[in-house]
């Protein structure tokens, strides 16, 4: 209901998937240099600032429908509301930028040291899935058994290695699931949000597994189904992408919803503020 009568959050990941679609060229990636490190830092604060704005706007939309009776929120129009909503945006990218950016960052040193260890066995295999990749379905089976003992075994150690890399990442990202909620729903800093999530976790193991199963089951279907249809057909491809995008906005609204009903309501944006010194109060006054 949240993400159907806030269509404007759609918007914003639309806008960000066109951005960083202009930006980065798979076809074209440099060699591994200072000046692709810088541009990929800059893409990296590019996106942390894109996704605080963002965020804020969900946990924005979610207070504004939690808080008022339910015939009032249905009542409003939709259509105006929706749109003010990008007044949270900026606001957002002000607060949380900090806080989005070290998280993003040690995402990236996660994946770059998970990277770094399947790296060998990637640099073997890849000409053989490369290769398995271009041809059609019916030949793959027929292609797979050609493969020598040696080349199996770079694809079954490949294979083994990313599952194990991929299952790695899955846990810690379920433990983290809720870092965004407390960024921003109880002024959290990046490194304590992430502990408070594992924290909720051993507190409530059970709606927070739910949770994540919930989010499994109708993301990992997309996913297969979006990796099996390929490029081939334009339209498919473009409408599993936009399904992607809702399902997106419909994840984050959850977590939000979860940590409002379950933990707790979220701080008052003065709340913030009462706990720094009034500067002014305590400047002597001018002779």
């Amino acid at each position: 209901m949240i993400s159907a009568r806030n269509f404007t959050l759609v918007y914003i990941l639309l806008f960000s998937l066109l951005l960083f679609g202009s930006l980065l060229n798979v076809n074209q990636w440099p060699d591994l240099s200072v000046q692709w490190l810088g541009y990929g830092l800059i893409l990296l604060l590019l996106f942390a600032a894109i996704m605080a704005g963002w965020f804020n706007m969900v946990a924005q939309a979610c207070i504004r429908f939690l808080s008022v009776p339910r015939t009032e929120a249905l009542q409003q129009n939709y259509v105006l509301e929706s749109m003010r909503l990008f007044q949270s945006f900026f606001p957002g990218v002000g607060r949380f930028f900090n806080s989005f950016s070290l998280v993003f960052g040690l995402n990236a040193l996660i994946l770059s040291g998970l990277g770094y260890w399947i790296r060998p066995s990637w640099l073997k295999a890849n000409p053989l899935l490369i290769k398995a990749a271009t041809l059609p379905i019916a030949q793959r089976e027929a292609f797979i058994n050609s493969l020598s003992i040696a080349q199996k075994l770079a694809v079954g150690e490949f294979s083994l290695l990313f599952m194990i890399g991929a299952l790695i990442y899955g846990v810690l990202w379920a433990l983290t699931l809720l870092w965004p909620v407390y960024v921003i729903f109880y002024r959290q800093g990046g490194i304590k949000a992430c502990f408070s999530s594992m924290g909720q976790f051993l507190r409530d193991p059970l709606r927070y597994v739910a949770l994540i199963l919930i989010l499994a089951l109708l993301g990992i279907p997309l996913f297969l189904v979006s990796g099996l249809a390929g490029p081939s057909n334009l339209f498919l491809a473009i409408a599993l992408q936009f399904l992607n995008l809702l399902l997106q906005v419909f994840f984050a609204v959850l977590i939000f919803l979860y940590g409002y009903q379950v933990i707790g309501k979220p701080l008052p944006p003065e709340a913030e503020e009462a706990d720094k010194p009034d500067e002014f109060l305590n400047t002597p006054p001018a002779p």
